[in-house]
């Protein structure tokens, strides 16, 4: 089972930085290379992992000196929390009479 994530983040401060990189570590390996996103990117898009893998998730800012920020960074445990649906139409019939 795979669980899946919006990514969001707050906007850059500073209006130097010219790219926002976005890195994703599942259960200690790297997911892929870094996403590179514009400057204005408030919305990362989705990822995908694996049910209870430990995920690590780091943001930084890059300048147009390519001076880097330091990391936001994000961990948790890849969790099921969404129950299942509620069970479709079901019904109760009489079928007799007891003494």
């Amino acid at each position: 089972m795979a669980l899946v994530y919006s990514v969001t983040a707050a906007p850059s401060i500073d209006p130097d930085v010219v790219v926002r990189q976005l890195t994703v570590i599942v259960n200690g390996e790297a997911s892929g290379a870094p996403a590179d996103f514009p400057p204005e990117a408030t919305s990362f898009g989705e990822i995908i992992v694996p049910q209870d893998a430990q995920v690590i998730v780091t943001l930084v800012d890059i300048d147009d000196a390519g001076n880097v920020s330091e990391p936001a960074v994000f961990e948790f445990t890849a969790a099921d929390t969404i129950p299942p649906a509620k069970p479709g139409e079901f019904g109760v019939t009489l079928v007799r009479e007891t003494a």
